[in-house]
């Protein structure tokens, strides 16, 4: 029984670094990014193109195939990018 607790709480904790909240950053794009339309329709359905400059509010992100992908709300739109990389993340004050 221990155990089985001890397996649960370990669970919980890593699905809750996995989908975790950004709401104190900004993030503006450092190069051209595909917005997908979900977390799970990587390289099928963009919705829009995120081109240098855009900025967008990260709005939570998930793991996916060991991937880590992350929700947005830009002016163009909201969806999901996989990414990381391609933003200068900045702190809101």
């Amino acid at each position: 029984m221990k155990n089985l607790l001890s397996s649960i709480s370990v669970a919980i904790g890593i699905l809750m670094a996995a989908c975790s909240n950004k709401a104190h950053e900004v993030w503006v794009a450092t190069k051209s990014t595909p917005v997908y339309a979900s977390e799970s329709d990587t390289e099928e359905k963009v919705l829009f193109t995120l081109v240098a400059g855009d900025a967008c509010s990260p709005l939570r992100s998930v793991v996916m195939k060991a991937y880590l992908h992350t929700e947005i709300q830009c002016k163009k739109g909201r969806g999901w990018v996989v990414d990381k990389q391609n933003f200068d993340i900045k702190p809101v004050d």
